[in-house]
């Protein structure tokens, strides 16, 4: 059985679909290929022992680069003889279910991990033009394939709504992520003493982090402005914003606007990284100000969570899910700084309660995230004949 997994990029490969690839590869007589713009992750995606095949994503809208996208597809698929094609996030659950169908694929899965962008409640014409020629596209690559795989019960209330999907192809899980790999026992002290260097932060300080894409809806200028606001009360407080550029999105920050918070002390931009465990061990608290159609579960809230991170995050259907009030985290209203900053300072100034929330964090991301658990479940519900764990 010969399986290919399209993801937009390597980084997403390695984020997302590392636990997926592992459990598909305990099928005897399975191979697994990755389609994606896999750029500098192509040897990390094939140290996974599968091979990577090089394809352009562009994940923004393009008509030329997306129909370029398509047929490249179509291509590759015929090529190799797929017996399932699972398509992963946006741009190749749109395309790649019509690809595979082209190209007589026997099965075909759509792997949904968030809307995105498209579906914030923007009213303008571009917008709500953008947001029905996607619906469209869905509800094509809905019919067309055999199983939808959702891991955010509000996202698949909301293609229900739309009647995108028939209930008989939905496998519903929870959001998973590697909590062995995101302990903060994996980290070494050594680590952390050489990023405290490198980043000016002194064991005395205390650190706010937040990770995400260099967009608006995910709360940057939120972040910046309770930084604003804490800075003099706090002058021991730093926050770590780690963001990269988002040049192609209608949303984007500009670079010039960080650049210009960084003039403040206690703010510091670290742009793309890829020690963001090391960054989380290092931390105190992880904040995700969000108003982004997330994924229900973001990673930026999983992943410290499984670090023993206490978090903060807004209250709204596609962040609320990973924190239980006063037991790991906050909750706090869309667009409101100085909840954000209030909110920091109630952990901030209470080592007890924040040390409580980050022990409840760990046990509930052991409980609730591990892809242990949720992979080979989800996977056995899509048709695949996973062998058990004794075998």
């Amino acid at each position: 059985m010969k399986i290919a997994l399209v993801s937009p990029d390597g980084l997403s490969v390695l984020l997302f679909c590392k636990g997926i690839i592992s459990a598909l590869k305990r099928i005897p007589g399975v191979e697994v290929v990755v389609l994606s713009s896999d750029g500098v992750y192509k040897r990390d995606i094939e140290a996974l022992g599968i091979r990577s095949i090089s394809i352009d994503i562009y994940r923004f809208i393009s008509p030329v680069k997306d129909i370029k996208l398509l047929l490249a597809l179509v291509r590759i698929f015929r090529q190799e003889k797929f017996d399932i094609v699972i398509n992963c996030f946006t741009k190749p659950n749109l395309l790649g279910s019509l690809a595979a169908k082209l190209a007589k694929v026997k099965k075909i899965i759509l792997h949904v991990n968030g809307l995105g962008s498209v579906f914030l409640p923007n009213n303008d014409i571009k917008s709500r033009a953008l947001r029905y020629v996607t619906l469209k596209l869905y509800r094509l690559s809905c019919s067309l394939c055999n199983k939808i795989w959702f891991t955010n019960k509000n996202d698949l209330a909301y293609f229900m709504s739309q009647n995108l999907v028939s209930e008989e192809k939905v496998v519903l899980t929870k959001f998973f992520l590697d909590v062995d790999y995101y302990s903060s026992s994996t980290v070494r002290e050594q680590e952390l003493s050489n990023l405290r260097k490198e980043l000016d932060i002194d064991t005395g300080d205390k650190v706010v982090v937040m990770v995400a894409r260099m967009i608006w809806p995910k709360g940057i200028k939120e972040f910046v402005e309770a930084s604003n606001q804490l800075k003099d009360k706090f002058p021991h407080l730093k926050f770590l914003l780690v963001a990269p550029l988002e040049s192609g999105s209608p949303n984007s920050v500009p670079e010039a606007y960080v650049r210009e918070q960084e003039k403040c002390a206690n703010f510091r931009w670290l742009g793309f990284r890829r020690d963001v465990k090391e960054i989380y061990a290092l931390s105190n608290l992880a904040v995700l100000p969000s108003y982004y159609k997330e994924g229900g579960y973001p990673r930026a809230l999983t992943e410290p969570m499984a670090m023993g991170k206490p978090i903060i995050t807004t209250n709204t259907p596609d962040c609320r899910e990973t924190v239980e009030e006063g037991k790991n985290g906050l909750l706090i209203p869309v667009k409101d700084s100085m909840a954000l900053a209030t909110a920091i300072e109630e952990l901030i100034a209470d080592e007890h309660k924040s040390l409580e929330f980050g022990k409840y964090s760990r046990v509930k991301a052991e409980r609730d995230f591990d892809e242990k658990k949720i992979v080979p479940q989800a996977l056995a519900a899509l048709g695949f004949p996973l062998p058990s764990m004794n075998s």
